[in-house]
């Protein structure tokens, strides 16, 4: 499983850190960490060591063997496609956590050193992979209305999204997979992940974890197959269930146009309904 970004590990740099690494390592999986904003760079922390993984530079530690973080510009072969890792990104609550007492991280975004490596790295491959795999984005794919609203963006550095646009001009590329904003949505060629994990290269999900995207109460939108159909939220239903292994659903009360009836429907997949 490929995390993209602050995934909750070397935060705290002490036995908060060790707990969750004792947890995941519990899981019948392995885990590949793309740097973030949220976390030491685990190529500054002693414990670290490196060693070659899918044709690439990782790092480990051996007590957590099956915990993997991502060198920045290493090139990875998943099953015959390609895949460049660049992690990293300017932290908006650097100042907050500051001044509580929580950790920031000097080197949360990628280097000149690094960002000569990423480069060096795509030329050898003729500015040609499958798959990007980054923290942050290019800078003209920031989703604005995500942005924190009691922000300066004005003083946001975002020296790391240019770079990645002028990488983005040159590169080709299948798909480009980001983090960073909270958020799950799709482009054409480029996903925001946050709730959803998915198959590399894969239009659909797999899975859908935390929290369910709408309220009871919310008005949205859904299709029935022929109509769209708008109504108000009732039940929110748990995962797993009412036949919906993969993602939470929802009994709507909506008004079918064509009866102009009020119909309770029930257990709509998130993944069919639309906020109003």
């Amino acid at each position: 499983m490929i995390i993209l970004g602050d995934a909750g590990i070397n935060y705290w740099l002490d036995k908060t850190d060790q707990k969750v690494k004792k947890y995941l390592s519990g899981l019948p999986i392995s885990f590949l960490v793309v740097h973030g904003n949220h976390e030491a760079r685990a190529s500054e922390i002693e414990s670290y060591k490196e060693r070659n993984w899918m044709g690439g530079t990782v790092y480990y530690e051996e007590e957590f063997p099956d915990i993997l973080f991502a060198k920045d510009g290493e090139i990875y072969n998943f099953d015959g496609k390609k895949g460049i890792v660049i992690g990293g990104a300017y932290s908006v609550d650097k100042a907050y956590r500051l001044s509580v007492g929580q950790p920031w991280f000097e080197s949360e975004q990628p280097s000149a050193e690094i960002k000569s490596y990423v480069e060096e790295q795509l030329q050898a491959h003729d500015w040609t992979v499958d798959y990007v795999l980054s923290h942050t984005c290019p800078l003209f794919m920031e989703p604005t209305d995500l942005l924190l609203d009691d922000i300066d963006w004005g003083k946001v550095d975002k020296t790391t999204e240019e770079w990645l646009e002028q990488i983005h001009k040159k590169l080709k590329y299948q798909k480009w997979y980001f983090g960073h904003f909270h958020e799950n949505r799709y482009y054409a060629t480029m996903e925001i992940l946050y709730e959803e994990i998915k198959e590399l290269g894969s239009n659909d999900f797999l899975q859908r974890v935390g929290r369910p995207k709408y309220r009871r109460g919310e008005c949205v939108m859904f299709s029935n197959g022929s109509d769209d159909i708008y109504g108000r939220i009732e039940v929110v239903d748990a995962y797993g269930t009412y036949g919906q292994p993969r993602e939470v659903s929802y009994d709507i009360e909506g008004i079918d146009g064509t009866q102009c009836d009020k119909t309770l429907y029930k257990h709509i997949p998130e993944s069919s309904v639309e906020r109003i």
